[in-house]
């Protein structure tokens, strides 16, 4: 019965012991960026970063299909807004005896190569989602 004791070195060294490294969205988007630059090898931006070359590979399909979820940012993003004067239709008196129209408005938003529309009464948090969502693209 062979009884040794282990070598303390090789158990610091075996990759088990170590916890997961974990990349925030911001280093993967930094990498990612780093694969899509003109002459670029995934292999060495990876072996740069001492990361897997199949699992930047990943990142980088998934952020092609815009499923990398993006680097939180600790400032509000603004968005330009452009206000022009058009010819607006007089107001139609309601008659008695009918129920009052509610104030029609028009919104034309562009963002990231999308154009919304929007008429009518808009709702302030339907409105945060869709601008979050198209923030993200």
């Amino acid at each position: 019965m062979d009884i040794k004791g282990k070598d303390p070195s090789a158990a610091e060294l075996n990759w088990r012991n170590k916890p997961r490294r974990q990349f925030t969205a911001a280093e993967r988007m930094a990498m990612v960026k780093e694969c899509l630059a003109p002459g670029a090898s995934v292999a060495e931006v990876a072996q740069r970063n001492r990361v897997n070359a199949n699992m930047l590979f990943n990142w980088k399909r998934r952020h092609e299909r815009g499923q990398l979820p993006a680097p939180a940012t600790s400032s509000t993003a603004l968005v330009p807004v452009r206000v022009v004067k058009g010819k607006r239709k007089p107001a139609k008196r309601a008659r008695v005896g009918r129920a009052q129209a509610k104030p029609a408005g028009a919104i034309e938003l562009e963002i990231a190569g999308a154009r919304i529309f929007l008429h009518g009464a808009v709702s302030e948090a339907n409105l945060a989602v869709v601008l979050r969502a198209l923030m993200r693209r």
